[in-house]
């Protein structure tokens, strides 16, 4: 029933009400385990903050997406300001962001977290390529991928994540994942696709929940492409401004998006079952 009214984008007032639900439905408490939760559409991905809001303990947050998502100066919530508000909880310590390439060098650069970045709070690891402009200099950002062509594999990972291996061993990890990030061929979305393939996303997974030594504290996904349906205008303008024309079949994005969620559903529920086994 919330969908309509929080899809794209909703007033600060009208968020608290959807928490207040989600708390009704969830439970005051934070699960003991850590659970993985499928949101739908990348329209969506402001639930997220919804979801580590309801952390307790101090975490690491890792933001697999196309897009920044942490636009600042904005008085209202957006699926592309959420991060910018995760980032500034009292119980988040560090934010990685990977994959990104849409909106982080364009006009859009004058809405992006400086000081954080600056100040290493925000790691950005790109999917392709180094991005432009005199800001990004003074910002360490090296690619995922060490050639646009070349797919990172799992040592490559590894590598970027070497300088901040001590800080995610820290703290449990927070995972959000928009499919965004993929090629289109591997997850139909609502939005523009990005570079990643699939195979490239799970070795991220891997080696962030490696690194973190398995202290998950839960995961969300995004992406799974659906009809508009909003019922509010700041979700009207936006979705008529912002989303990009497609062509899409509803019966093929169903099976890619769900052949894709099923893959993710079996790698977590392996990596929790591993120690078990041991």
């Amino acid at each position: 029933p919330w969908g309509p009214r929080v899809r794209m984008a909703c007033r600060f007032a009208r968020f608290r009400r959807f928490e207040a639900a989600l708390t009704d439905t969830l439970g005051g408490e934070c699960e003991r385990s850590p659970q993985l939760t499928f949101l739908g559409s990348g329209d969506f991905h402001h639930v997220s903050l919804a979801l580590v809001r309801r952390l307790r303990e101090p975490f690491n947050l890792l933001v697999i997406d196309k897009h920044p998502d942490w636009m600042c100066g904005v008085p209202f919530l957006h699926c592309g300001t959420w991060l910018r508000h995760a980032s500034l909880l009292p119980l988040a310590r560090r934010v990685f962001h990977v994959g990104g390439e849409l909106d982080f060098d364009n006009s859009y650069r004058w809405m992006a977290p400086w000081r954080q970045l600056r100040n290493g709070q925000i790691t950005v690891l790109p999917a392709v390529r180094r991005f432009r402009g005199r800001a990004w200099a003074g910002v360490p950002h090296d690619p995922l991928r060490p050639s646009p062509d070349e797919p990172a594999n799992p040592g490559r990972v590894e590598e970027l994540l070497r300088p901040f291996r001590a800080d995610l061993a820290r703290h449990p990890l927070y995972v959000s994942l928009d499919k965004d990030v993929l090629r289109a061929d591997e997850a139909v979305v609502n939005w523009d696709s990005g570079h990643l393939t699939a195979a490239e996303a799970e070795h991220v997974l891997e080696a962030f929940t490696g690194a973190a030594h398995g202290r998950l504290t839960g995961m969300d996904v995004v992406g799974d492409w659906s009809p508009v349906h909003v019922r509010s205008t700041l979700g009207a303008v936006f979705h008529l401004t912002e989303h990009p024309p497609l062509s899409i079949d509803p019966f093929h994005a169903t099976r890619v998006n769900e052949r894709l969620n099923l893959r993710l559903i079996a790698a977590r529920t392996a990596e929790n079952a591993a120690p078990l086994a041991g």
